[in-house]
This record gives C-alpha cells, structure tokens and sequence, in this order.
C-alpha cells in the first residue's frame, strides 16, 4: 500500500458518508474518485491533492486533516510545502 493509498484509505475509514460527499463537494471531485484514491486504482495530482487538503480543514476536527504531501509526490518535495531547514 502506497502512502498516498494508505492515507486516503485511513482517511475514508474514519470519515462518515456526509463528510466524504461534504470532502467531495468542497474538493470539486467525488466519492468515487476519493474511493478510487484510497484503493489506489488512481494517483492524486498536485492539484487535487491540495484541493482535498484545504477542503478538509474546513472540518476542524484533526483527525478528519489531509496533508497534500502524503497524497502527491510531487508535493512531498515541493519546497513550497517543506522547510528547506527541516531537510
């Protein structure tokens, strides 16, 4: 299971029917495609992947976060996302 697979799919256990459509809505994607994400039968651009993120702190509760950089490689090592001190 890749990070990103693993992340949504933990995300999606946890997340009730209305969350993952209000995600899907804020996100402009749908169930399915989230479905798609968590079992891995799709890969999540940078920009969905940030869309998701921003939508998901709309929640406010933390265990309902995505972070953008467990669902893209791309955005893993974006120096825009990371603290080039941190590296």
């Amino acid at each position: 299971m890749t990070p990103a697979q693993k992340s949504m799919h933990q995300w999606l256990s946890v997340a009730t029917p209305a969350q993952k459509r209000q995600l899907a809505k804020w996100a402009k994607t749908s169930v399915t495609h989230l479905g798609h994400l968590g079992a891995g039968r799709r890969g999540a651009t940078a920009d969905l992947a940030q869309r998701l993120s921003v939508a998901s702190q709309r929640f406010k509760d933390p265990k309902l976060l995505i972070d953008q950089r467990a669902l893209c490689s791309a955005c893993e090592h974006c120096p825009l996302l990371n603290d080039p001190l941190t590296q």
